[in-house]
């Protein structure tokens, strides 16, 4: 887990830093800007032929951090040279009164512009408030019990933290792993090259997570499993409570004093874990890339509305908002528009500097991220009929649908049933941003309803359509618009209690000051007192609750659905067996059993739970006709054209609507195939026209379960001991 922090913060904050950023904000920037950087350099070294590696990832951060230092310095001294130059001469000056001095001095105390108006807070500078340490503190304290409830629950299971997820997105992501591992290609245009691996067809998967990961992999020395489960719970254990604290902060810190913006967001990180989906079912379902963007999402808006004041934050803004989109695209829309509504619904209202320069700094920042991404852009909306395919309706009727959704009781979460509790609290929240006319994320939090209840139950007019085009950013899933839902509503949360606490801190203060400090201090005594209280209240909830959702995290699909002791016997002699990693080793994708290449580097042809159709005609076509090698000669050419020397066969099939393949489940008497490994489930055949003579009787030779042995599974008794 440290490595993995280390590769998420360092590069992040040595860019910072370039910016001219004070530490603790380059730090609180780091993880998206480092995502940035990995994204940029995965493609251009993908371009270029080169490999993605620890050395280029340091090279990459270095070349940032002197373009972003470079470019900070052209524009300060751009700015400086023009304000001197239009600085009025020291002799033209009109003199000022000391009258006059004071009352400026007084406004600029009181943070009002010279108009008397409340000017934006900006980043202090000089001597800092030290608040930040609280919202700090409490997302390590997330992060820390969300990661090690989830791996209390692994480790306890077979293998530990190398436990296979018997799922269908894991087994690519841990492929993809193991690939940008061993090839170093981490272009995310070129992921078909994994994914296809008859003719590497053009596709576009984001990556960025990934080469990440397979820097942890190279650096710790451990299997791309393992790697997978680690880094999974470590990413998302730190991306939700950051995102959900900087909504928190985002909502707050216009309209409240510091102190109670500061307990929001420590709130609300340290809430985070009680949503089921923060990030606990985004794990068992090991939707990870696009959990870890999604959480993300909120401090990337955050540090681009921040932007606005302090323009040292917008090569952390344009970075980040780079880094999400690298990790998933979705989280760059979901970024974008938070931000837009912010701007539509508080910015225009109230402008930071002024409308248009705030307009050109937004535009500036999205442009950025957006020419950055072109590329990428238009390779992945040549799959958008793919992705927008995707059906998640639940039958529900359209009342309960939207109670539903409204309750954030989507697909998974719903088995833990509505947290009243929680509702209660965001209530609270709703009122006092509303009492302060924060309005946006009321607006932004009705639109992803709608958007989530045409998914579940899509309406019967043209506007259904309308927002299937909106909700296929989120394959129109509506588990993965509820996690956008429920960050809004875990920052409610924060809001609600932190705003509260520090109300009736301050009133108490005041109320015991004249009595017990006359001096003034006992208010800010209380107000420490009164957020401890309130997170370590929240902290003891976790504790309390959250462990429930961890034991699905870290125990649900993990082991012998799609992949037991047999399947890793199996892999572990077929890669020493001839010929194992000199073609393509053919696997039933509907049967997991390309699990392979993940844990041993075998040359599967299935990398993914879905077939590959017409993309890969060769591999589709052996699919159907695998029981008739040897006796017709197209399927002997496809064997021989595709390099296919192994047939491994292991069922039962992924899905329920998934058939059982006859093609490939009665392959005993084909000709062309001669079985050499028979243990349970697992059924081994060598390409006979791939093989000499003595490498065929080499390999029967060597089988530990023979086809002609006993029977496989007393045999696996005998020899291994009872499973």
């Amino acid at each position: 887990m440290m490595t993995l922090l280390a590769l998420l913060v360092i590069p992040g904050v040595v860019v910072g830093l370039a910016a001219r950023l004070p530490l603790r904000m380059a730090v609180a920037t780091s993880i998206p800007v480092s995502y940035g950087v990995a994204a940029i350099a995965g493609y251009v070294y993908g371009r270029l032929d080169v490999a993605w590696s620890l050395g280029g990832y340091a090279i990459a951060t270095a070349v940032t951090a002197l373009v972003v230092g470079a470019v900070g310095l052209l524009i300060t001294g751009t700015l400086w040279a023009w304000r001197r130059r239009s600085r009025p001469r020291r002799d033209a000056r009109p003199r000022r009164d000391a009258a006059s001095d004071r009352r400026r001095e007084g406004r600029r105390r009181e943070g009002r512009s010279a108009r008397g108006r409340r000017a934006w807070p900006r980043w202090p500078r000089g001597r800092a408030s030290t608040w930040w340490i609280l919202p700090g503190a409490a997302v390590l304290v997330s992060a820390w019990l969300i990661g090690q409830m989830i791996l209390t629950e692994l480790t306890a299971g077979y293998g530990g933290t190398a436990n296979i997820f018997q799922g269908w997105d894991a087994h690519w992501h841990a492929d993809y792993i193991r690939f940008i591992h061993d090839v170093g290609q981490a272009s995310p245009d070129q992921a078909g090259d994994l994914r296809y691996p008859e003719n590497g067809a053009t596709l576009y998967y984001p990556s960025t997570w990934h080469a990440i990961a397979a820097l942890v992999m190279g650096i710790c020395g451990i299997g791309a499993v393992e790697t997978f489960n680690l880094v999974q719970i470590g990413s998302m254990a730190l991306a939700f409570p950051l995102g959900v604290a900087a909504v928190a902060w985002l909502l707050t810190f216009r309209r409240f004093s510091r102190p109670a913006a500061a307990t929001s967001a420590a709130v609300a990180a340290l809430a985070a874990p009680l949503f089921p989906g923060l990030p606990f079912v985004e794990v068992m379902v090991a939707a990870t890339p696009s959990g870890v963007a999604t959480g993300l999402a909120g401090l990337v808006a955050a540090v681009i509305v921040a932007a606005l004041a302090d323009r040292r934050l917008i090569p952390a803004a344009a970075l980040g908002f780079v880094g999400i989109s690298g990790v998933h695209p979705s989280a760059m829309v979901t970024a974008g528009v938070m931000v837009l509504f912010w701007w539509l619904f508080d910015g225009l209202r109230r402008p930071v500097r002024a409308r248009l320069r705030d307009f050109l700094v937004l535009a500036g920042i999205a442009v950025a991220g957006v020419v950055t991404l072109l590329p990428q852009i238009l390779t992945v909306s040549e799959e958008a009929d793919d992705i927008s395919a995707f059906e998640f309706q639940t039958g529900a009727d359209r009342a309960g649908s939207w109670a539903d959704a409204a309750a954030l009781q989507v697909r998974h979460v719903e088995d833990w049933g509505v947290r009243w509790a929680l509702l209660a609290l965001a209530v609270l929240g709703l009122v006092v941003v509303l009492r302060r006319r924060v309005v946006w994320p009321v607006l932004l939090w009705a639109g992803l309803l709608v958007v989530c209840v045409n998914a579940m139950n899509v309406f019967g007019n043209w506007t259904g359509g309308a927002l299937r085009g909106i909700g296929s950013i989120y394959y129109n899933d509506p588990r993965r618009i509820g996690v956008v839902m429920a960050v809004l509503v875990a920052a409610v949360v924060g809001v609600g209690v932190g705003v509260t606490v520090q109300a009736l801190a301050a009133w108490f203060g005041r109320l015991v000051d004249p009595i017990t400090d006359p001096g003034g201090r006992g208010v800010t005594a209380t107000r420490v007192a009164a957020a401890l209280i309130a997170l370590v209240a929240t902290a003891s909830w976790v504790i309390q609750s959250s462990p429930e959702y961890a034991v699905a995290a870290g125990q649900n699909q993990r082991w012998g659905r799609m992949v037991d002791g047999h399947d890793l016997r199996a892999f572990e002699w077929l890669s020493e067996q001839p010929q194992a990693y000199s073609g393509l080793i053919y696997t039933n994708p509907d049967e997991g059993s390309g699990w392979m290449y993940a844990t041993d580097g075998l040359p599967s042809t299935a990398r993914h739970y879905l077939p590959p159709g017409q993309t890969a005609p060769l591999t589709d076509f052996l699919f159907h006709t695998m029981d008739r090698a040897g006796v017709d000669p197209e399927v002997d050419r496809a064997l021989a054209e595709l390099g296919v020397t192994y047939v491994y066969v292991s069922p039962p099939n992924y899905w329920g609507f998934q058939q059982p393949n006859e093609h490939l489940l009665e392959l005993d008497a084909t000709p062309g195939l001669a079985k050499v490994y028979s243990d349970s489930q697992v059924r081994i055949f060598a390409v006979r026209a791939a093989f000499s003579a003595a490498e065929l009787r080499q390999v029967l030779e060597s089988s530990p379960f023979p086809p002609d042995g006993r029977t496989p599974l007393t045999r696996a008794t005998g020899v291994y001991g009872a499973e």
